[in-house]
């Protein structure tokens, strides 16, 4: 998750949070619990697989500004791409990350609702 949030930095001006933050200032990015995670991906111990929801925070719900600004972190390039910046950061935690969906909603922390993108991250590494 530490990793992630890493590669996550390479996009100016996001906040990143590796874990479940109390309080955030949009935009910011918070990396959520694995869900699920796959032993034996590969034979022999070979790899694991995870998903990990990445969900960046924009603004208020009903801000044409959060729904401009959410639009750059979904695109699938460019520097303010969330795909872009995981899958070319060179990681050394884990073997590979890709970014598989994207879905947009409303996301509450500290009883304050932003609009957000909620990305999958699908992560490969080794079981040892």
């Amino acid at each position: 998750m530490d990793e992630l949030g890493t590669s996550l930095e390479g996009i100016a001006g996001l906040r990143v949070f590796p874990y479940w933050a109390d309080r955030v200032t949009p935009p910011a990015a918070v990396i959520g619990w694995p869900d699920p995670l796959t032993y034996d991906a590969a034979m022999r111990r070979g790899g694991d697989r995870l998903d990990l929801p990445v969900m960046v925070l924009v603004g208020k719900v009903d801000s044409r500004t959060a729904r401009d600004r959410v639009s750059t972190y979904a695109d699938g390039a460019g520097a303010g791409s969330v795909k872009a910046v995981i899958e070319s950061h060179e990681p050394t935690a884990y073997h590979s990350a890709r970014v598989t969906q994207c879905e947009f909603g409303v996301i509450s922390v500290a009883a304050v609702e932003y609009l957000a993108a909620t990305f999958t991250v699908n992560i490969i590494g080794t079981g040892a």
